[in-house]
């Protein structure tokens, strides 16, 4: 898995395709650009371009409590959740518990401390960062791999820090994207405005996020989508027919991604831009 700025280890998550979004920014001339992920997830390209000062400033979103719960922590009960991992310890049945408390409080309608930290623990400490896969180490703790190996405190802490300094560049919602589109993107200016959509996979999205999405939602989706149609944003999906279909009428390129979940592995991707934002290769991604 990639190194990233973010604190969460993500299923698909894009960090690797940050260069790629930067040069996108460049050469579209977005001016003081605002960054923005509507289905923020790890955010890894988000953090990534905030904390190198290549945007001026980004939105997040997540319509998953949990998700949304963890960065909110992050920005606004900093010190709490700094206390809360140093002080927690990394074992096997400290794992049971949060899965417990992440159980009993995921489908709650707001922001909750205890649900943060038991959605962050379990992330950290779960195969591929799957919240709602086993442990790492499996439940006897028999492998050459402990639960902690992925769970270095020092290291998050910095990281939380580091994002907590930049809290007033940060928007942050917990919105289904549609309203996010409606309500607040399209209020912003285009030419500072650029956008990658990454919704959930049309077909591994059950089995990956809390928060996954019908063949009609995707297409009620790409229907707000294309109220944007004047602003510089790229929609990237999981190579299949269906997608094919729901976007034929924008022009599709597809590119290889690195996966790591389980083994190491290379996918097709599909890639959709606006008709205004121009697209090229760049760095790991090539388009086809």
């Amino acid at each position: 898995m990639p190194r990233t700025k973010s604190i969460l280890r993500y299923p698909g998550g894009k960090t690797q395709l940050a260069k790629f979004t930067n040069h996108l920014i460049k050469i579209n001339k977005i001016q003081s650009p605002i960054y923005c992920e509507p289905f923020s997830g790890g955010s890894g390209i988000s953090m990534e371009l905030l904390l190198a000062n290549q945007v001026n400033s980004i939105i997040l979103n997540d319509l998953d409590p949990s998700i949304f719960s963890i960065w909110y922590s992050i920005l606004y009960d900093t010190d709490r959740l700094i206390d809360t991992i140093e002080n927690t310890p990394i074992t096997i049945d400290e794992w049971y518990h949060q899965k417990e408390i992440y159980l009993t409080l995921r489908d709650i309608s707001d922001y909750n401390f205890s649900l943060a930290f038991a959605t962050l623990f379990l992330n950290r400490t779960n195969r591929g960062g799957i919240i709602t896969g086993g442990p790492i180490g499996g439940y006897k703790q028999s492998s050459i791999y402990s639960i902690d190996c992925r769970f270095n405190k020092q290291n998050l802490i910095k990281k939380i820090k580091d994002i907590s300094k930049q809290k007033n560049r940060i928007e942050l919602y917990m919105l289904d994207a549609k309203r996010l589109i409606s309500e607040i993107l399209l209020t912003k200016d285009p030419n500072q405005l650029f956008i990658f959509f990454d919704p959930p996979y049309y077909h591994q999205g059950q089995a990956l996020y809390k928060n996954s999405l019908t063949h009609t939602d995707h297409v009620e989706l790409s229907n707000s989508i294309r109220l944007m149609n004047q602003y510089k944003w790229i929609t990237t999906y999981d190579d299949c027919s269906e997608i094919q279909d729901i976007y034929s009428d924008y022009n599709l390129y597809t590119y290889q991604l690195r996966y790591s979940i389980n083994k190491v592995r290379n996918a097709n991707e599909y890639i959709f831009s606006s008709p205004v934002t121009q697209i090229e290769s760049f760095d790991k991604v090539i388009l086809k």
